[in-house]
């Protein structure tokens, strides 16, 4: 196994144990369906439901924090460059009297470095958020890196590894604030239209709140169709 492997299992390895022995954090479920096609070899279009769901307080009606539907675009302007807007809409608490709604504006671009031979995404994302009660902007940086399990290429059938970090900053005028985002992942590649992911993230979130760092534990299931 070469060191790239190596530091991406001792990864797990390390966030695994922090989430089970955390007993004050928030805990969130986040099933996802996303469905992207390609109009041209150049220009390609994502559309996406996300939905956010408290585990603690899944017996009742507050159980469903977020729902998300979600639409991108991404432009290649090479092999390794992509860049891309779309807009998200948030409905905040929908079962619970006085949810709230949220517009979500982006702008990113995505390209691909490489460490000796391991290929690294990165992303750089701007996002303007129009809420019902606030507006903000996030500037935010993602850097990816995943791996088949068996093998060096990954093949139909075959699992592989996805470790990310995000770091980010949000601002008004009145405001800032910043969160990072760690999560880890095993995948399913079923073949080139259709791949399954389960994905386990810690936040730390209101970096810079008086009220101090809080933590958030999010379990993901995604399940991605490719036209």
């Amino acid at each position: 196994m070469d060191f790239m492997k190596c530091k991406a299992l001792l990864a797990v390895a390390i966030l695994y144990p922090v989430c089970a022995f955390s007993q004050q954090a928030d805990l969130i479920w986040n099933p996802e369906l996303s469905y992207s096609w390609k109009s041209s070899d150049r220009l390609g279009f994502n559309t996406k439901l996300s939905v956010f769901n408290s585990i603690r307080d899944f017996d009742n009606e507050a159980a469903i924090r977020y729902i998300e539907p979600q639409f991108t675009f991404s432009y290649g302007l090479s092999a390794g460059t992509k860049i891309g807007g779309g807009y998200y809409y948030r409905l905040s608490t929908p079962m619970v009297d006085g949810y709230q709604y949220e517009h979500r504006f982006l702008q990113q671009v995505g390209f691909i470095s490489y460490l000796g031979d391991r290929r690294l995404a990165h992303r750089l994302r701007l996002e303007q958020r129009v809420r019902s009660s606030s507006y903000q902007n996030r500037l935010r940086y993602r850097l990816s890196y995943d791996f088949p399990l068996e093998g060096e290429k990954l093949d139909p059938g075959e699992k592989y590894l996805i470790v990310k970090d995000e770091m980010m900053t949000a601002f008004n005028k009145d405001e800032a604030d910043a969160e990072n985002r760690a999560s880890v992942g095993l995948g399913w590649y079923f073949n080139s239209k259709q791949k399954f992911e389960v994905g386990l993230q810690y936040r730390t979130q209101d970096v810079f709140s008086d009220g101090g760092i809080s933590h958030l534990f999010l379990v993901s299931t995604s399940y991605y169709l490719n036209r």
